[in-house]
């Protein structure tokens, strides 16, 4: 199988499409062209001084309930459709401008996640592509937000540089890449804080275990997509609009959350 959706296996298109923008806002050129090689950018600054600050308190004084939320729901949930700070992190106009370089006018975000691993973990995330887990053709970008500063002692993601050019591929039933080291060397990508990278939903990438001692790997992560793309089963179903519009009616985006 490719994705988690086997019958839409033969319906959505699971290939690499290069970024093609000769006149970037945001992007260089080069970073563009860095992009399509090696399937992720380099960290650049997003969330800047009293920015990230703010974030770092937000996220301090709200994970316990963001946690309940999740475990209310009973299964896994996006945030940014009902909680405003996590709406505007998702939105935040240094992300999108970025993103409108990579995808297009009309952004969309369909998923974001906090995850925070604690110290002296002995278990990670293994090798996947997030594409098989969503419901769309392959064309989403997702961001990588460091809240604390992120290395390898600390569990910073890993990345096999170049496995999104040949697509999607064949995972196992829990949806993670079969024989992973077949596509490339892993190499880490480690983010201060404040700053985000900018992958493909193709690329191979994994979480390891935090091994430090005393400290906290706090990331957040979000999907973005153009809204000209498709969603299939109920993809759209927590998308919000950051840039553009929905031109053709496909996201039906939900409004900014007061809550």
């Amino acid at each position: 199988m490719l994705t988690r959706y086997p019958h839409l296996d033969h319906v959505l298109d699971l290939s690499f499409h290069p970024v093609d923008n000769d006149e970037p806002a945001s992007f260089t050129r080069e970073q563009i062209d860095q992009y399509n090689e090696r399937g992720f950018t380099d960290p650049v600054p997003l969330f800047i001084d009293d920015e990230l600050n703010a974030l770092q308190a937000f996220f301090r004084e709200h994970e316990g309930r963001m946690q309940r939320m999740m475990e209310e729901a009973g299964s896994f949930i996006s945030l940014h459709h009902l909680l405003t700070p996590v709406h505007d992190i998702v939105a935040h106009p240094r992300t999108v401008s970025r993103l409108r370089d990579l995808i297009g006018p009309n952004v969309v975000c369909f998923i974001s996640q906090f995850i925070n691993k604690p110290p002296r973990q002995t278990e990670g995330g293994s090798f996947h592509q997030d594409a098989s887990f969503n419901a769309t053709d392959a064309r989403s970008v997702i961001v990588w937000l460091a809240i604390e500063h992120a290395d390898a002692e600390n569990g910073c993601m890993w990345f096999i540089p170049g496995s999104h050019r040949g697509g999607a591929v064949e995972c196992d039933e829990t949806h993670f890449v079969i024989e992973p080291s077949r596509y490339g060397q892993a190499v880490p990508c480690e983010v201060p804080a404040g700053h985000g990278v900018f992958m493909s939903d193709l690329l191979m990438h994994s979480s390891p275990p935090n091994r430090s001692k005393d400290r906290h790997r706090p990331g957040f992560t979000a999907t973005y997509i153009s809204a000209e793309v498709q969603p299939h089963e109920q993809a759209n179903r927590w998308a919000v609009q950051c840039r553009g519009a929905d031109p053709n009616g496909h996201w039906k985006p939900q409004p900014r959350p007061k809550g």
